[in-house]
């Protein structure tokens, strides 16, 4: 929530806010969060990757399948049961 060194409230690309921790697994990390950029900060969702400290994966290559589960995402369109991608950083 804050940075350790300066004290300073977390954003994530200047608008993301994590809340709360709500799910994890072997590859990441799920994390409720807000649009502070939005009107109003609707609820979001972070995932946060973390492939290449549970496999040997280069940082290049972990980089890489992450940006192509985004771009997976943002084909599939919008649909009810899919979450909308709204950025990947």
């Amino acid at each position: 929530m804050f940075c350790q060194q300066c004290g300073k409230r977390l954003l994530l690309g200047d608008r993301y806010r994590a809340i709360k921790l709500i799910g994890q697994g072997g590859f990441g990390k799920t994390f409720l969060a807000v649009d502070e950029a939005e009107p109003g900060a609707p609820d979001c969702v972070i995932k946060q990757s973390l492939a290449r400290h549970q496999t040997n994966l280069s940082p290049e290559r972990t980089v890489e399948l992450f940006r192509r589960e985004a771009e997976q995402l943002a084909q599939l369109g919008r649909h009810p049961q899919i979450p909308a991608l709204l950025d990947h950083l």
